[in-house]
């Protein structure tokens, strides 16, 4: 019998104008993973589900699926073993802080560790966005990019697999986080369906642009930059912030708290800051909170960026 235990940590996907394109993560949540390997016919076994947010999980599809999808990694059949799995949930689901994502991405680098430590780190991040289709409807890389290779990361869709790259990037952020699922299951898809289907030019060239920006911003170091470019958005947001109740009033106490920037974490409804530092982390984020609390009750987050997914 093998096993190995592997914690993966929240994320924040889109940071403004970086749809699919960026996200960052974050040390305010994780999930861990123990994965193990018992003499058997293939079958995937969930063991258990425990931890802070247990109760939230109704089905845990996103590391079933996520060794489905190794397992047709390369044609890794492993039909002579079961899996055996055991999720310590500390990730809240629904909150925009990819969820699922730190799940998927957790199990992938745990199996990888027992089956196949030679794999790249593309690969890993393809199989665990393969694995968010099991919750989300679709496959999608960005949140899993960052809880597998940590820090801030932006990728490419190919036709064939991903590119991703990794800035190390440190950052403090603030967030205000509902206590309560607001959108309940299937948030992630809704969210996905209000996205344009087609858009201007002008407003695609004006996102791509942004996003340059803030990739160089973070390799400077230019945290007023990257703030500024986060806030410029012209085609996800103004879709989603009006499904997010009081967006408007959390926004303003955000920019009256002085942030560098404010945003739409991933598909909400937690709304994310850029902060100068840990201090005015707490500030911004308890503005934020009681701008929020107006409209559902929300909770102050302190945040920075967080390593890569790694076995402890």
């Amino acid at each position: 019998m093998r096993s190995v235990r592997v914690r993966a940590y929240c994320s924040s996907a889109n940071l403004g104008p970086g749809f699919d394109a960026l996200a960052v993560a974050l040390d305010a949540f994780y999930d861990e993973v123990e994965v193990r390997v018992e003499s058997g016919s293939g079958k995937v076994i969930v063991e258990s589900v425990y931890g802070p947010y247990a109760n939230q999980v109704s089905n845990p599809t996103t590391v079933v699926g996520a060794v489905k999808e190794f397992k047709q990694f390369k044609g890794l059949g492993l039909e002579d073993v079961d899996v055996v799995i055991r999720l310590f949930k500390g990730v809240p689901i629904g909150s925009g802080l990819g969820s699922s994502g730190a799940s998927a991405a957790a199990t992938v680098v745990a199996l990888a560790n027992l089956f196949y430590p030679s794999i790249k780190p593309e690969e890993m991040v393809y199989i665990a966005g393969l694995a968010e289709a099991y919750a989300a409807g679709s496959p999608h890389f960005d949140n899993v990019a960052a809880s597998t290779l940590g820090k801030l990361v932006a990728l490419a869709i190919l036709d064939k697999g991903l590119v991703v790259k990794k800035v190390d990037f440190d950052a403090w952020f603030a967030i205000a986080m509902p206590v309560k699922n607001i959108f309940g299951e299937g948030k992630t898809k809704a969210m996905r369906e209000v996205v344009p289907k087609t858009i201007e030019l002008r407003k695609a060239v004006a996102n791509w642009s942004r996003v340059a920006v803030m990739m160089i911003s973070a390799l400077q170091g230019d945290l007023e930059t990257f703030g500024k470019m986060m806030e410029l958005d012209e085609i996800v947001e103004p879709a989603r912030s009006k499904l997010i109740p009081c967006y408007e009033e959390v926004r303003k106490a955000a920019k009256k708290a002085n942030s560098l920037g404010v945003t739409i974490s991933g598909a909400g409804p937690s709304i994310i800051a850029l902060a100068k530092d840990k201090s005015h982390a707490k500030e911004v984020a308890e503005a934020m909170a009681n701008a929020y609390s107006k409209c559902v009750e929300a909770i102050p987050i302190i945040t920075k960026t967080a390593p890569q997914a790694h076995i402890i």
